[in-house]
């Protein structure tokens, strides 16, 4: 004859945290489970089938519906062991509900990749993750271009450009290049009208008045214009 099974042989008896954890599963619906009575040295025995079932036939006589309790108990401790499993391995168990359009879309996703619905949701997880790190990447280099840029642009307030400092210098060199130029010329000018002012000199005698009087406004002009060369030398030869 087949013995009957218990509602509570499926508990470990020697695991002495899952007898634990099943007498505070009594004690969180307000039923005491009875110790077994002391051996006689006088030490109390631990936990045993028939102290639970003392347990379940209270929880009976207070609630009813003890199968209920039973089965609800089992997948409670599954889901202990679950969670062991899953923090041993570096995962934890999540519930979060979502749409049904959501939901199966991800069966499909899922299906698609060949893969279980858990990780056809971390692969998502992880791209999306990899996007978000990229972008912050991108946020931070392109902040990073706006300090730099900032920064020069402020040096550039400070001290002029390299470039149109050279740029200043090409331009003074020109100019002063012009400007002896044009010196020179004056000078050679300057020699030709003394040059012809000598010619005219001694020619002269044959000028009227009026020519005469001309020609000695003009001898004072070139002579003042002279004399204003002159010192506009001395003075750039003492910068």
């Amino acid at each position: 004859m087949a013995q009957t099974k218990g509602p509570f042989d499926w508990i470990d008896f020697k695991n002495v945290d899952m007898v634990r954890w099943a007498e505070d599963y009594f004690l969180e619906k307000k039923i005491i489970l009875p110790y077994p009575v002391a051996s006689a040295s006088g030490v109390y025995n631990s936990l045993d089938k028939v102290s639970f079932e003392i347990g379940l036939g209270q929880y009976k006589e207070h609630y009813g519906n003890e199968l209920l309790l039973v089965r609800n108990m089992k997948d409670a401790w599954r889901s202990v062991i679950q969670r062991k499993e899953n923090k041993k391995n570096g995962k934890v168990s999540i519930t979060y509900p979502i749409s049904t359009k959501h939901h199966s879309q991800l069966r499909e996703l899922a299906v698609k990749v060949k893969l279980p619905l858990n990780q056809a949701l971390e692969n998502l997880i992880d791209k999306n993750f990899q996007n978000l790190i990229e972008q912050k990447e991108i946020a931070k280099s392109i902040e990073k271009e706006k300090r730099d840029a900032a920064k020069a642009a402020k040096q550039a307030l400070k001290t002029p450009p390299i470039d149109s400092y050279l740029m200043l210098q090409k331009s003074i060199a020109e100019k002063n290049q012009q400007i002896d130029t044009l010196s020179n010329n004056f000078n050679d000018l300057h020699v030709c009208c003394s040059e012809l002012l000598d010619l005219i000199e001694r020619t002269s005698t044959l000028f009227s008045k009026d020519e005469q009087k001309n020609y000695r406004q003009l001898t004072e002009k070139l002579n003042k214009l002279n004399a204003n060369k002159v010192d506009d030398t001395k003075v750039k030869d003492q910068q």
